[in-house]
């Protein structure tokens, strides 16, 4: 959902992103750029929305229950 949502943000590249979901309470989120990404001009922006998705998705889906 995290890479969907981070998809239709303008300038994201299609290929070279990777997210990892990890832990529990509370869980969190790797946003990593691969070679495949190419040059970045908004990487900071992406993290930031990236962080935004995370804490929404942590309010609706609750996984350490």
């Amino acid at each position: 959902m995290i890479l969907q949502d981070l998809s239709n943000v303008e300038g994201c590249p299609r290929r070279g992103i990777t997210v990892t979901v990890y832990g529990l309470d509370p869980w969190n989120v790797l946003l990593s750029f691969g070679a495949e990404a190419g040059p970045l001009r908004n990487k900071a922006e992406l993290q930031r929305f990236c962080d935004i998705i995370t804490e929404r998705l942590r309010r609706l889906y609750n996984v350490a229950t």
